[in-house]
Formats: structure tokens, C-alpha cells, sequence
């Protein structure tokens, strides 16, 4: 950081009159882009470590107004009444995290900073950046017979058990060149490819790598496998669906019909696709069917339409690097929220644990929306459009709920999610915010996990 740009920044801290510019070229001018009168308030960012963000940040207050100061500068927001206000460090680098403020009790984004009339305020963003990435692994296993407890993948010697058609993230690896392995196939599954894959890291990022396996019977004999599908409701799709056995043969199905598979006996995984967007299949979809030899199955799709296409988005969702165990500054979020789209009616669960912040019980702080098995517990709103931080509009949802605390406090928040990229991308965004008291906030781009909106 230059000398002058250090300036700015002890400068903005010191401040009890109106906040004045600095002369560097890099550093936001004060400018009045809300009211001609009132206090100022200055947010700074400090960002210190490795592989720093080449794009810096954007600081919005009150979810209205944006300023976009570098790695290390300060954002001046001028004409803002007294109270309380809303304030945000956005666009983090997913390999940054912000670990301290001033001004506040604990390290939230977004947070409240308090202004008196009259009164200028500051407060500050510390953000530290490592040169660590994450890799993704995903399984893809298609035949019959597939390996009941699937595989196990190994980074530099490191391991995690994966299902077999499934993934897993590896976070918090140092930048450059990883060795990624499989092992634990059943004798009756044969990996496609090499064994043993090289991986390149890139700091902030996740890196994809894939592993296909094909699984061959193991039984003797042949039999056969109906399928049937049952649909009820509205506006029924007109073309049906398709269904595909062991991943591999496929053959159209009519709305309230039924196909005939043969083959070979044993237990094969069966799935149905090209549901349209108003209907939703009931039960597991694949569903494993055991064939035995010389004899025939029967196996029944049960799918529900509704006259408007209802709206949902689900996830996993981590912040931070390293381990969900308590300790670490790491926190999890796991949630299928839907509104039916003929009655508007909210329904789904959501969870967060913050394992960084470990309660007199000595388990760490958590949030549940559970309407089912917690009544006191809803979902009052959901809007299908984007926060300012997806990259595409339409990728972005919104929905405020009552949640219960692990301490049985019930506590109103707001969730945004981008759902900006495939699975394993690493461009999905999360943020949480809980009003009151000294307020709650975590947001950042996933280190690990998927968001999907439908």
C-alpha cells in the first residue's frame, strides 16, 4: 500500500468533522450520491495475505448505494440520516475472508453501524486473502449392480468417501499441482480413463475433475422390468417423459403409461426425465429396481402438475476455508425452499451452522426453519429476482423467514442466493443477514457446495 493511500485510511478513522478526499487517483472521492445534507460515513478496506482480489469490493449501505474501493481504500457514502444502517462488503474473493472490523462487536458482513445527527461514522472492513483453491470431484456410474458404498477419493493422500453417482470438495489447497485418486470399486465396476489425475489449483478457484465408472451384472439370467407412470393434476405435459435404465438405455413414456425393459437380472437404478416445470415427481427418482432372473417387476413414477410452475431454489452452501467442525471459521448452510406457483403457499426447511461461533454449550451458534416439526418457524416471503450481486438476473432468489436458534430464540432473516454457474463452478454467492441487536451477517462466494434455482 502507498504512503498516501495509508493517509486516506488513518484519516477516515480519525474523522469527527466531514470526511475529505485524498489526492490518490486510487482512492473514491467523497461525492454526494445520496442527500445534500447530513452525516458521512466512511467504509475503508484493509486487505492483507496473498493472491488478493484483482477486482476489489463493492460497499453497498442499505442495500441502495455502492461505492467500489480497492483492495486497501475507502468508501465515502455523504448525506445519510441518523440511525441505524445497513452496511456490506460484497464481491469477496471466494479464497478471502473477512476476519476483523472496527466500530463493531464481532466480525459480521454485512453489519449496522449506528450514525448520530451531526455526526460523522466510520467503520472497517479487514479482509485477509490466501493463495488456496478447491477441487471438485464428481462420480458418474452407470450399468447394474452398482457399488452399494461407493468409492473413495483421495487428494495428496487425504480422503473422502463419495457415492457412486455423487461429489466431493477438497478446500483450502495450497495453489499449483494436486494428485487425485479413486479407489474401493466393486470387482463388477471398471473406471473409464486414467486412474490417478492431475490437478491444477488456482488460488480463489474450483477446479473440476471427473471420474466414470460402468458396473456389469452380477448375477445370471435374465428378466424384465415394467415401468409406469401415473400423473394427475394440471395442465398434464402433452409429450411425456423419458425413462432411462442403468444410465444408459432410454425410451419414451406417455403421461399415464408404461414401458418394458429386458435384460439382464440384478439391481438396476431406473430414472425419469423430461418433467416439465409445473410437475414434480413423488419419491426417490432414480429409484434401484431388483430384476430377479426369469421373472418380471413392476415399477410406478407418481408425478403431481400444478397450473403455474412453482418456484424453488435448494443448496449446500459453505463460507470459509477448511473443516466444518467447530472452531473454524467456517460456516454451513443447507436449505429447498419452494412457493407454489397456483397458491403462493411457502414451504421447505433451512439450516446454518456457524462453526466459528461456539455457544456457552459449547456447540456452535446454528438457525433452523422447520414449519413441519416447529410450527413457530415459517417462510414470510420469496422473490424471484436477483441481489446486485448475481451476475445475471435471473439467477438470483430471495426469501425472508423466522427462524429458531440453537438457544431457542426465534429470529427473522433474509437469505439471497446467485445461482451463477454449474455444480462445481465455484460462482455460486450466499448471503445471510439477521436484524437487531448488533445484527448478523455472513455472504461470500462458496468454497464449497452448489446452488441450484428452478
Amino acid at each position: 500500500m502507498r504512503t498516501l493511500e495509508l493517509t486516506c485510511l488513518v484519516a477516515a478513522f480519525a474523522m469527527v468533522g466531514l470526511a475529505t478526499a485524498c489526492d490518490d487517483p486510487q482512492s473514491p472521492k467523497p461525492t454526494a450520491d445520496l442527500l445534500p445534507t447530513g452525516s458521512t460515513l466512511a467504509a475503508a478496506v484493509t486487505t492483507t495475505g496473498s493472491s488478493l482480489d484483482p477486482d476489489g469490493y463493492e460497499v453497498w449501505v442499505d442495500n441502495s448505494f455502492s461505492q467500489s474501493p480497492p483492495d486497501n481504500g475507502v468508501a465515502y457514502f455523504n448525506g445519510l440520516s441518523a440511525g441505524d444502517h445497513r452496511v456490506a462488503l460484497e464481491m469477496v474473493s471466494a479464497n478471502c475472508l473477512v476476519t476483523g472490523t472496527l466500530g463493531v462487536t464481532k466480525p459480521y458482513n454485512p453489519r449496522t453501524v449506528s450514525i448520530m445527527a451531526g455526526v460523522n461514522g466510520s467503520t472497517r472492513f479487514d479482509v485477509g486473502c490466501a493463495s488456496v483453491g478447491s477441487l471438485y470431484i464428481a462420480t458418474t456410474t452407470t450399468g447394474a449392480d452398482l457399488d452399494p458404498d461407493g468409492y473413495t477419493i483421495s487428494v495428496d493422500g487425504a480422503s473422502q468417501p463419495v457415492a457412486t453417482n455423487g461429489n466431493v470438495t477438497f478446500t483450502g489447497l495450497a495453489t499449483g499441482s494436486h494428485t487425485v485418486a479413486i479407489s474401493g470399486a466393486a470387482a463388477n465396476c471398471t473406471l473409464g480413463g486414467a486412474n490417478g489425475q492431475t490437478a491444477n489449483v488456482l488460488a480463489g478457484g474450483m477446479t473440476d475433475v471427473s471420474y466414470t465408472l460402468s458396473c456389469a451384472p452380477t448375477g445370471s439370467g435374465t428378466g424384465s422390468v415394467t415401468v409406469t407412470t401415473n400423473t394427475s393434476g394440471a395442465n398434464l405435459p402433452l409429450n411425456g417423459y423419458t425413462v432411462t435404465i442403468d444410465g444408459t438405455f432410454s425410451q419414451p413414456i406417455a403421461t399415464n403409461g408404461s414401458v418394458t425393459f429386458t435384460g439382464p437380472a440384478g439391481a438396476h437404478p431406473l430414472a425419469l426425465s423430461g418433467v416439465a416445470a409445473n410437475c414434480d415427481v413423488s419419491g426417490a427418482n432414480p429409484v434401484t429396481v431388483a430384476v430377479p432372473s426369469g421373472a418380471s417387476v413392476t415399477t410406478t413414477f407418481a408425478v403431481t402438475c400444478s397450473a403455474v410452475a412453482p418456484l424453488a431454489v435448494s443448496g449446500h452452501a459453505q463460507l470459509g476455508w477448511g473443516s466444518a467442525t467447530p472452531g473454524n471459521a467456517v460456516e454451513v448452510f443447507d436449505f429447498a425452499v419452494r412457493q407454489d406457483g397456483t397458491s403462493g403457499a411457502i414451504t421447505g426447511r433451512f439450516r446454518g451452522i456457524d462453526y466459528g461461533d461456539i455457544h456457552p454449550s459449547g456447540l456452535p451458534g446454528s438457525l433452523t426453519t422447520d414449519p413441519v416439526n416447529d410450527p413457530q418457524t415459517s417462510f414470510v416471503a420469496y422473490r424471484n429476482t436477483s441481489p446486485s450481486e448475481c451476475k445475471t438476473a435471473s439467477h438470483g432468489v430471495e426469501f425472508d423467514a423466522i427462524g429458531r436458534g440453537d438457544e431457542g430464540d426465534l429470529r427473522f432473516y433474509t437469505v439471497q442466493v446467485c445461482d451463477d454457474g454449474p455444480a462445481g463452478s465455484g460462482v455460486d454467492f450466499f448471503s445471510i443477514y439477521i436484524p437487531g441487536g448488533d445484527g448478523y451477517g455472513k455472504s461470500g462466494v462458496l468454497t464449497s457446495g452448489d446452488i441450484v434455482k428452478k
